[in-house]
């Protein structure tokens, strides 16, 4: 393992002696966020189905954007390779990026340490586990302008200095621009009853799936005898696979069964409540996470709940990117910089065959995208002649259409008896030489006779045409 895994390989165990007695996180490892009589915690609260299938399903889509580099001032894209292509040996680029968005969803920042070459040039990026590192404002000055002190622990519990210019930071609602807040805090309350619910019900069922009725015998019990009769009784009837179990009793016992109360009754309906807060917590909409039960407000079709998602939760994530990346990672940063980053969402936005057929043709007839743009994002070979521009009918090229103005205009000049060459000139035009024949008009008369020259009739019989 390298110096950097040894740095940001995230051991948080208990047993791990070098913890600091003194870490705020061993102390919530020990008690949690107490929530609803339960410890909320990272490894609880991931532990719910929805809370981790929300979280994968935003982290991951946002990973696996691709993710270009273009020259400032136009849509050029920078071929040379960058940080952005490999982060680090260990991890691939959506690896990286996933690690980063778990983080930044789950703990509102998300951390990543910069190495840089001789040039000052980042190479590498390494990702950071949040409950390594503290953020401490500090006076901005010239080497450290953001006034940034991030105070990053390793796996042995020492503590490191660094500043904004070596780690990469990505802080989402942020109150005062320093660190983003911790959705598991502020949520506890809503996550508590979440596990609480889940705790109850692995209950609920170890219990046989009923809540315990009455034992009753003829004689009188010692603690003994009560226990071993409760025991006989539990061995036969608890657990799934018990289901169906004949259950016999001796002594006159007898059992009486209680009623489900309502508040057993509506475990369903609150583990279904907490599915639905847990999505609106992340921002995901809920049938991706499972949750097709109700109404959704995010639209009637699968494409326009995929494009409110991408509108209303992931376009402040990827704008958070974008900006943070060309900032921090590109070469010369948000303002000397030459280039920047962007997500590509065509792939993600892209409709049904019949949808993304009508777009480009509709692109390619109006001039606004070359048919070989559509078959790139297709994914197919491009078309010799595919990069010129396709014009719509009737519509002529600018310099074309200045031009047949300008004729049409010298032409009303003319008739309006301007002289042709004095015209030429007041519209800019070369003068054209007359060749000096007059126009002649032909007119075909109303009746037409043969007009083969006949032996009989001489040259012009049947000929009925002025001139």
């Amino acid at each position: 393992m390298t110096a950097l895994g040894t740095l940001f390989t995230r051991s948080t165990g208990l047993e791990n002696p070098s913890q600091p007695l003194s870490s705020a996180g061993l102390a919530e490892w020990l008690t949690g966020n107490k929530a609803a009589g339960v410890a909320v915690n990272e490894p609880r609260v991931l532990g719910l189905p929805a809370y981790y299938r929300a979280v994968a399903v935003t982290a991951g889509t946002l990973a696996a954007l691709p993710l270009k580099v273009y020259r400032n001032d136009s849509r050029e894209r920078v071929t040379a390779r960058t940080a952005l292509d490999n982060p680090n040996p260990r991890q691939t680029p959506f690896e990286f990026w996933q690690t980063i968005y778990v983080n930044a969803i789950a703990w509102g920042n998300g951390y990543a340490r910069k190495l840089r070459d001789g040039a000052g040039l980042v190479r590498e990026t390494w990702p950071i586990h949040p409950g390594r590192v503290r953020v401490e404002e500090v006076d901005p000055t010239e080497a450290d302008p953001a006034g940034k002190l991030f105070l990053v622990r390793d796996r042995y519990g020492v503590e490191h200095r660094y500043s904004g210019y070596e780690i990469m930071h990505l802080p989402y609602l942020s109150p005062d621009g320093v660190q983003g807040v911790r959705p598991l805090h502020l949520f506890r309350q809503s996550l508590g009853i979440a596990i609480s619910g889940d705790d109850y019900t692995a209950q609920f069922l170890a219990n046989g799936s009923r809540v315990s009725g009455v034992l009753t015998t003829e004689k009188d019990l010692d603690d003994s005898a009560a226990t071993r009769l409760k025991r006989r009784w539990k061995e036969k009837t608890s657990g799934p696979e018990n289901a169906g179990e004949i259950a016999v009793l001796d002594r006159g016992a007898k059992f009486e069964a209680i009623s489900i109360p309502p508040a057993d009754a509506q475990l369903l309906e609150s583990r279904k409540w907490s599915v639905t807060e847990i999505a609106r917590m992340v921002g995901t909409p809920p049938h991706l996470i499972g949750d097709v039960s109700g109404s959704t407000s995010w639209g009637t079709g699968i494409e326009e709940q995929v494009l409110g998602w991408v509108k209303f939760t992931l376009q402040s994530w990827i704008s958070l990117s974008e900006q943070r990346i060309t900032r921090e990672v590109l070469p010369g940063g948000w303002s000397a910089g030459t280039w920047y980053a962007e997500y590509a969402l065509e792939g993600l936005l892209r409709g049904d065959s019949k949808t993304r057929a009508e777009f480009y043709r509709t692109m390619t007839q109006n001039g606004l995208m070359v048919r070989n743009e559509g078959r790139r994002f297709e994914n197919l070979e491009p078309l010799e002649g595919g990069d010129v521009p396709l014009l719509p009918a009737g519509v002529l090229p600018a310099p074309v259409a200045e031009h047949k103005a300008l004729i049409e205009a010298l032409g009303g000049l003319v008739r309006a008896g301007f002289d042709p060459a004095a015209a030429c000139e007041a519209l800019g035009l070369d003068p054209i030489a007359h060749t000096g024949l007059v126009p002649v008009t032909v007119t075909v008369g109303e009746q037409l006779t043969d007009t083969t020259p006949s032996s009989e009739g001489g040259d012009d019989a049947g000929s009925n045409v002025d001139t």
